[in-house]
């Protein structure tokens, strides 16, 4: 007997629903109506199954994953005259049904991200204002569902007043995210918290603006790197010198001209020899 399914996901549900009616005219008109359904819950393992057999609006089989030994059972007196083959023959079917289900299940969970919170990735970042104020501001990202509280504190006391909160913004994949930020004094960074409250958290989170230590490679690196340039450039300068001395026999007159000759191209480390 030919099946169809219909898949629909719904908030916190997952139902798969399939119904087939046929209509039989013997003393009148019957309909004869199959649902089945496959319910995931978040934190359980393999969906279950549940297929219902109706003529009319009387349930006549059932068949459950769930049962200690899942098989298709009458549930009228008048089909418990049918043979063992023809309960085997649905239980195998609906057996197959269940399994094919579970991926069904697995697919809209992946693709409606409904099985599962996604806890939000959090951070604090500093933007000076000015040379007395500076910007906080607390980063949510990659959280799911949408519902999330940030909320600053300074020494403990809410600062609602003196926050600027943006809308929850959805990120694109699925997703959402959402900062807010207070200005505070300069100096005074330390005093104030960030708390995140998110269905994905096991607890609230605490953040506070920890100064990065990132800025200070950069400068290092620049100096590293100035001082090793300026190390190879004054040692072409005193080879250069060296060789002209040589080549001049060591007399002076010959360097200093040799020197101001190469001045003449511009080149400020020859101009600074010339001066010399």
């Amino acid at each position: 007997m030919p099946r169809m399914a219909v898949m629909a996901p719904q908030t916190l549900l997952l139902l798969l629903s399939g119904a087939l009616a046929l209509t039989q005219t013997l003393e009148g008109s019957h309909s004869l109506t199959y649902f089945y359904t496959a319910v995931s819950w978040p934190g359980r393992g393999k969906p279950s199954f549940i297929a219902v057999g109706y003529v009319d609006d009387t349930q006549f089989e059932r068949f459950h994953s769930d049962a200690a030994s899942p098989r298709m059972d009458p549930r009228a007196p008048w089909m418990e005259q049918e043979g063992p083959e023809y309960w085997d023959r649905e239980t195998t079917s609906l057996k197959a049904g269940a399994q094919s289900s579970e991926t069904c299940v697995r697919i809209l969970s992946s693709q409606y991200n409904q099985s599962e919170a996604n806890p939000p990735k959090t951070q604090v970042t500093h933007h000076p204002v000015s040379d007395h104020e500076a910007t906080l501001r607390c980063w949510a990202l990659g959280f799911y569902p949408a519902e999330i509280t940030l909320t600053w504190q300074r020494d403990g006391e809410d600062q609602t007043q003196d926050t600027e909160l943006v809308e929850t913004r959805p990120a694109g994949d699925g997703t959402f995210q959402k900062w807010a930020a207070v200005v505070v004094p300069s100096g005074q960074e330390r005093r104030y918290t960030c708390h995140v409250q998110h269905k994905g958290l096991l607890e609230s989170l605490t953040l506070r603006w920890e100064p990065s230590s990132q800025h200070t490679i950069p400068i290092a690196v620049i100096i590293a790197g100035l001082a090793v340039l300026g190390a190879v450039v004054t040692g072409a300068v005193v080879t250069a010198v060296m060789l002209r001395r040589k080549s001049s026999g060591g007399k002076g007159g010959s360097y200093s001209q040799a020197a101001c000759s190469d001045s003449a191209q511009g080149s400020d480390v020859s101009l600074t020899a010339c001066k010399a």
